[in-house]
């Protein structure tokens, strides 16, 4: 997925840097998700060819991209122009007592994550088939 078709979906974001970085972390969580247990990726071996299994891939990735970067910002990173991300956003400082204060972190874990990133891989992939008509969230051994 381009930078310019993720705007079209999601018009609030990451900057283009902080999207390629997100994007690369979007598509190793699809990757994982799609690998059956006798480690045959899917998503590479047979991308889907059917446009609406092909937009599903593509719009699940989107959707994982947005969630990645909600949660960077809920957790107070901020993304920089370069891709590098720093730590806690400070809200407030205080020069007399040099006090800094931080903005809360985010009541989700990292355990929410996954289940929200899990979560989107499913609303958009299931039923969605590979190249071959293999579903892309089967996990048994990859019909040869």
């Amino acid at each position: 997925m381009e930078y310019a078709r993720y705007k079209t979906l999601y018009p609030d974001g990451p900057d283009e840097s902080a999207f390629d970085r997100l994007r690369w972390e979007a598509r190793r969580i699809m990757d994982r998700a799609t690998t059956g247990l006798d480690g045959v990726r899917k998503l590479a071996v047979a991308p889907p060819v059917r446009e609406d299994d092909a937009e599903a891939v593509e719009r699940c990735e989107a959707a994982l991209v947005r969630t990645l970067w909600q949660t960077e910002q809920a957790e107070g990173c901020v993304s920089r122009a370069d891709g590098t991300v720093t730590g806690k956003v400070v809200t407030a400082v205080t020069a007399g007592s040099e006090s800094v204060s931080f903005a809360a972190p985010a009541a989700a874990s990292g355990e929410d994550r996954e289940i929200r990133c899990r979560e989107i891989v499913e609303r958009y992939l299931s039923g969605a088939a590979d190249a071959n008509g293999v579903n892309l969230l089967y996990m048994g051994r990859y019909p040869r």
